[in-house]
């Protein structure tokens, strides 16, 4: 039954969401490197901090904040990819590997989404592998 089912697999969905995944993983590995690499050293004398905090304080704050959003794009990007490899070798599990790649691709988002092209390949990727109808004997 595993042989029918990978003869009769559409593969452009797997594909997709495997490039999806791979330039969502780079975008967080890109914001999270931006923010600790670049953001720590800008002048930010014209941002006005919040009452609580202090002007010193403001490279801290934006560089935590741009650093979770990669974090978060990171480790969706990984589950994208994760996901992805496992539907391209173990089809039958298509339905959770398909929902798995939907929903972690959406949440990409939040984390800039992989340049925005990477979640809607892993959407357009997870939306193709849920229509997918296994062949009937």
């Amino acid at each position: 039954m595993t042989q029918e089912m990978k003869s009769g697999y559409p593969k452009t969905a797997s594909i997709l969401a495997l490039v999806g995944g791979v330039i969502i993983i780079l975008g967080g590995a890109l914001l999270m490197a931006f923010s600790a690499f670049i953001l720590p050293h800008l002048d930010y004398a014209n941002l006005k901090p919040p009452a609580h905090l202090t002007p010193g304080s403001m490279p801290a704050l934006v560089s935590g904040i741009v650093g979770t959003m990669g974090l978060f794009g990171l480790v969706s990007g990984v589950i994208v990819l994760v996901s992805a490899i496992m539907l391209l070798t173990n089809p039958s599990h298509w339905r959770t590997c398909g929902v798995l790649i939907l929903v972690f691709s959406v949440m990409s988002f939040l984390g800039l989404g992989g340049f925005i092209v990477g979640a809607i390949l892993g959407i357009v990727g997870g939306i193709l592998t849920l229509r997918w109808k296994p062949p009937t004997q």
